[in-house]
């Protein structure tokens, strides 16, 4: 050791089994003397990998379930999402860093969600789609970190893209269990891409169904999708040629898709039907005056705060004008916490066409299921630990 090292402080990783546990050495002025002391506080780093082998989407469910419960009384607090837009490099493209967050006091969790993204806007047979580009070495970049509300420590850091896609299929499954009819066996998928797959594990979950029909615009994209889907669950999924057999006779229609049109006609809309949405350009006013219930998300982030730098180019304004900007359709609308606090009902009769629009994520979803995430990773030894003070500071901010 030289001189230099007297005094200073390292980190390494001493496994213990097969899971390294962090520790930090101390080296006091007295050179010779070493001190190791085994640190509590350790940051938990997971893959999407590790992610994705954690989180079934019943264990979603009934975080979520239990989150929104809380959230209707009052007992947790979001943070609204905002987007930042800049100029970038890239040709006809913007550079977006999106936050959100949220904290659940029963669980004494407090979650972040960030992304930096370069996105652009192309056509897709005739229609414009929100596509981010994979400019950081062929990846993207979306992180969740969790803090303890009692300490202020981090607890965990992980990618978004698994967690983020579960958490829209359980919202939308909540959404189907307190709104669909009891015995609703038959679904038509609109969609077959990344958001796709969890709204079918989210549909298996809260109805026996009995067949998925699937279309997309690209068929390969969805044949694909349901060999995938069917290897997975075992249940009867299958390709469709054209839109209207896929809508034909079924009493889900589920859209799954980033299209920034709608996709939906009210014509397709039948008695007792349940229509599903992840995004609110995927159905217009002619398509809701069809139904006689109508729930969102959450009515009181209709839509994120966005702030532009001034000559970002091709920043869409989509969010600016439509169904989810009038007073009066607002007024009408109720909450997927509404639903499940019993203060409004899903659904009076079986002849109703009900429709549930995931219209905006919060932070408190993440939240939710990172603890979950958190608690089961634990458990079973997957992940790896950092020490925390490597995210910590002895220098008051």
């Amino acid at each position: 050791m030289t001189p230099s090292h007297v005094g200073a402080t390292l980190v390494v990783a001493l496994r213990a089994g097969t899971r390294p546990v962090p520790y930090i050495i101390a080296i006091p002025k007295e050179p010779g003397k070493v001190a190791i002391r085994e640190r509590v506080n350790a940051v938990l780093i997971l893959s999407n990998e590790e992610i994705d082998q954690l989180l079934t989407m019943p264990e979603c469910l009934a975080a979520l379930e239990e989150m929104y419960r809380d959230l209707a009384d009052g007992q947790t607090l979001t943070m609204p999402r905002v987007d930042n837009l800049v100029p970038c490099g890239y040709d006809g493209g913007y550079y977006a860093f999106k936050q959100m967050g949220g904290i659940w006091l029963r669980r004494r969790v407090m979650a972040l969600r960030i992304n930096s993204d370069v996105i652009t806007h192309p056509l897709v047979d005739g229609k414009p789609r929100r596509v981010k580009v994979p400019l950081a070495g062929g990846r993207w970049v979306g992180l969740v970190e969790l803090f303890s509300t009692e300490t202020g420590e981090l607890l965990g850091i992980f990618p978004d893209g698994v967690i983020q896609r579960m958490r829209v299929g359980a919202a939308n499954g909540l959404g189907t269990q307190y709104m669909a009819r009891q015995d609703a066996r038959r679904v038509g998928l609109i969609g077959s891409g990344w958001q796709a797959g969890s709204q079918v594990l989210a549909l298996l979950a809260v109805r026996q169904i009995e067949e998925i029909k699937v279309y997309s615009l690209r068929p390969a994209s969805r044949a694909a999708f349901a060999q995938e889907m069917r290897e997975r669950t075992g249940a009867n999924i299958r390709a469709v040629d054209n839109i209207e057999e896929c809508v034909r006779d079924v009493d889900i229609l589920q859209c799954a898709t980033s299209s920034m049109v709608p996709v939906v006609r009210p014509e397709w809309l039948r008695e007792g039907m349940h229509l599903g949405c992840i995004k609110t350009q995927e159905v217009n006013d002619a398509v809701l005056d069809r139904c006689e219930r109508i729930a969102v998300h959450n009515k009181m982030q209709i839509k994120e705060e966005q702030h532009v730098l001034p000559g970002t180019p091709n920043v869409p304004d989509e969010h600016l004008q439509g169904w989810w900007t009038k007073s009066d359709r607002s007024t009408s609308l109720v909450q997927l916490t509404d639903l499940i606090s019993g203060r409004a009902p899903g659904r009076r009769d079986d002849k109703e066409i009900t429709c549930f629009v995931n219209n905006v994520g919060l932070g408190l979803q993440f939240a939710a299921l990172g603890t979950v995430l958190l608690e089961k990773a634990k458990r079973l030894g997957l992940g790896h630990e950092l020490p925390g003070d490597w995210f910590s500071e002895t220098v008051h901010p």
